[in-house]
């Protein structure tokens, strides 16, 4: 019986392992252009000039920032 028990985690295990290499294989890109640009960066639109204080406001998965002088 532990030997049955053993084989079945062994086999779950291997069938896993070649999930995960397949899925990861799967998103592989090989031209850069079908990437995405990166949108998470705040853009600077303030005068650097002045003192600025930001501003943070949370809702449920939603955060404004404001920038204030």
């Amino acid at each position: 019986m532990t030997l049955w028990i053993h084989s079945a985690i062994l086999a779950a295990s291997i069938a896993a392992t070649v999930a995960v290499g397949i899925a990861s294989a799967a998103i592989t890109v090989d031209t850069p252009q079908a990437v995405a640009a990166k949108t998470d960066r705040l853009p600077l639109v303030a005068d650097t000039s002045a003192t600025y204080m930001t501003i943070e406001t949370r809702r449920d998965g939603v955060s404004v920032l404001k920038r204030v002088p």
